[in-house]
């Protein structure tokens, strides 16, 4: 029998660019979290947010006002942390300020306080058009193809950063290529998680599969399929619930990591006991 939920043009579209960013999503976040940068994903999200307003103000794309806020912020941040003259953390914080700043008064300038904003800030199923779908598609499609061809970079700088420059890595090169995959995941979610929560979607299935995994193979399939689970029960939930797309994804990654994390626990005290 035909779901009824896939009669929908708008639906097909909404799963379609989920399945893309629950794939992404994830596979970006494992290498955030190892190189304990994971505040990066957030504070790119709220910049997002004064990319969005400046789009509705300026009469163009959000998401393209998104894109080039959180390009630049991105290459803003890495510079400012390569210089020494802040750290990583607060480098991240202080643009969160500006983003954020930017985005109340250009949305409010702008007279863009309603529904379709909302969306940006929380997700919405009916907001992917076909072009958001093939943007989300060419943008994952760019992005899992570096983690493919540089993923032992990436995780060898990662892992140990001052290793990887003892071996001739270029690892300047390769952190500002992380934080731009970074900032181009957070433009590629807007529409399915928001601005406000594309953080947790990155960062909660990666955080889930760390629980059990034990291996960085094991963790990063394991960060996927939490991902697709996220995504799918999250949509399905948005449809039928009339829930908003992002908090529906986000709560169920949240139950997720508390149920993994939890079974986890449970494991390792009985065979702690048992030992």
């Amino acid at each position: 029998m035909e779901l009824e939920i896939f009669e929908f043009a708008f639906m097909q579209r909404a799963f379609l660019a989920g399945l893309v960013i629950a794939v992404v999503c994830p596979s970006i976040g494992l290498f955030l979290v190892l190189r304990r940068y994971a505040l990066l994903a957030e504070g790119l999200g709220h910049i997002a947010f004064g990319g969005v307003s400046v789009g509705f103000l300026g009469g163009i794309d959000p998401v393209l006002g998104a894109f080039g806020m959180t390009g630049i912020s991105a290459i803003a941040i890495e510079q400012l942390r390569r210089q020494g003259k802040l750290g990583g953390d607060t480098a991240i914080g202080v643009l969160i300020a500006l983003g954020l700043a930017i985005g109340v008064v250009a949305s409010s300038v702008a007279g863009a306080f309603n529904a379709r904003l909302l969306g940006f800030l929380f997700g919405s199923i009916i907001l992917v058009a076909p072009r958001d779908l093939y943007l989300i598609t060419a943008i994952g499609t760019v992005v899992m193809l570096i983690v493919t061809l540089f993923g032992k970079e990436l995780f060898y700088i990662c892992f140990d950063e001052e290793a990887a420059l003892a071996g001739g890595l270029p690892v300047k090169f390769f952190t500002m290529l992380l934080t731009i995959m970074t900032a181009l995941t957070v433009v590629a979610s807007l529409r399915i998680v928001g601005v406000l929560l594309v953080f947790a979607l990155i960062i909660l299935p990666v955080a889930t599969a760390m629980q059990i995994a034990h291996s960085f193979r094991q963790a990063r399939l394991l960060s996927v399929l939490f991902g697709l689970i996220s995504v799918i029960s999250g949509l399905f939930a948005a449809f039928y619930l009339d829930l908003p797309a992002g908090g529906a994804i986000v709560l169920i990654a949240g139950v997720l990591f508390v149920i993994v994390s939890g079974v986890a626990t449970i494991i390792a005290k009985s065979a702690a006991e048992g030992s």
